[in-house]
């Protein structure tokens, strides 16, 4: 059985709804969804059917169809993340949520009420679960399946998973419950309890505690597919308009290229077949031995000029300086070369590109430069761990491309 689980994180789930549609798109299913927190909730939409509801909901509802609050506060609070790097600040609201002088979210209620279809849900057969935790003087987690929550109750335990420290508490059950994240905040184990194997994990952070939590079931014959977000989705309650819009275009991007239907390093290209592994290594391998003599020099590299030094000390560099993986591929350094350019020109990362045009486009404009003045200057500027080649780096290597044919 295939499953999917979706990550705690406020209102970075607007990645979640691009991602799912994504998913939708390339037509996989799942037999069972669980969610923490904002997980929780988009894992609701989803279990119903009502993805378009969802997505009105994110794209269409300000901050205050959620929460009652000034704009003031909205602004002072919007980029607060709840992470273990805030845990002093995240303390001081759990005080204050318990003494009651959180955030009135009785907004957020009405609109569950209006469109969550509990009965759609329960009659869905599909698995359904979500985390939720109670304080009595420490943290007590609860992992609940909606078999488990009393019939009529499910707004009560959705609310139940989503509550931030920041909003104000309302008791259930005589119990105070927190937000889910505070006992699991990618609940995979939910669906390894019902023997799925198969599992698709979107994930709202990219924190060392989370991959920890992943890895712990690497060696549990549990296939986890992982799509994590490509850059930081801002705060927990950031509802601006223009960054829940991108985090939705960046959560479409980011799974398509998951699932290798897109191409890029940093950008989205669509598939082009001409440009494979065995391409681009062809590219780099002919570069000519006075371009290779230029980068040796630039990037300080004291070798003969040859093949050898090209493959053992040139391409390792220029991938270090573009911020690659240390396992990078040769395809994935010629976009990166490429790539540089419409990062130069300062081109929107997130949006989908034609490459075949974009390397026409750069070979008919791009510029070279002979100068040893330029190339010393160049030299004294870069840094170990600099993020981009300077032009004149990147004007050599594209410069040969194009001459090679």
């Amino acid at each position: 059985m295939k499953g999917l689980v979706l990550e705690g994180g406020g209102t970075k789930g607007a990645y979640q709804i691009g991602a799912y549609k994504a998913l939708r798109e390339l037509g996989i299913e799942f037999q069972g969804v669980t969610g923490t927190s904002i997980g929780a909730l988009n894992g609701a939409f989803i279990i119903q059917n009502d993805i378009e509801v969802m997505e009105d909901i994110w794209r269409n509802y300000d901050y205050t169809s959620f929460m009652n609050i000034d704009e003031d506060t909205y602004e002072k609070y919007k980029d607060l993340d709840f992470t273990a790097k805030n845990f002093n600040v995240v303390i001081e609201l759990i005080n204050k949520a318990r003494k009651n002088e959180g955030i009135d979210i009785t907004p957020l209620r009405k609109l569950l009420e209006e469109n969550i279809n509990e009965d759609a849900i329960r009659k869905s057969n599909k698995d359904f679960g979500i985390v939720t935790v109670h304080w009595d003087k420490k943290f007590n987690p609860h992992q609940l399946y909606i078999e488990d929550i009393p019939e009529g109750r499910l707004v009560d335990y959705l609310i139940a998973s989503a509550s931030l420290p920041i909003f104000k508490l309302e008791k259930l059950d005589d119990k105070l419950y927190l937000d889910g994240m505070f006992s699991d905040n990618i609940p995979v184990k939910l669906l390894v309890d019902k023997g799925y194997t198969d599992i698709v994990v979107i994930r709202l952070l990219d924190d060392f505690i989370g991959k920890m939590n992943l890895n712990k079931f690497n060696d549990k014959g549990i296939n986890i597919k992982t799509i994590v977000p490509s850059e930081y989705l801002g705060g927990s309650l950031n509802k601006d308009k223009d960054n829940i819009e991108k985090n939705i275009t960046l959560g479409y991007l980011d799974t398509m290229k998951a699932y290798e239907r897109y191409e890029g390093v940093r950008y989205y290209f669509n598939l082009d077949y001409k440009y494979d592994e065995n391409y681009c290594f062809e590219k780099f391998i002919n570069l000519k031995d006075e371009t290779i003599e230029g980068l040796c020099s630039t990037l300080g590299i004291k070798r003969a000029v040859s093949r050898r030094t090209l493959l053992e000390n040139v391409i390792p560099r220029l991938g270090e300086v573009l911020n690659l993986q240390k396992d990078f591929s040769y395809k994935e350094l010629f976009y990166a070369v490429y790539e540089q350019k419409l990062q130069e020109n300062g081109i929107n990362r997130i949006s989908l590109y034609d490459f075949n045009k974009l390397v026409d486009t750069v070979h008919r404009n791009y510029k070279t430069s002979k100068d040893s003045e330029e190339i010393n200057e160049v030299k004294s500027i870069i840094p170990v761990a600099k993020s981009k080649l300077p032009k004149v780096l990147t004007n050599q290597i594209i410069s040969d491309f194009k001459n090679q044919g």
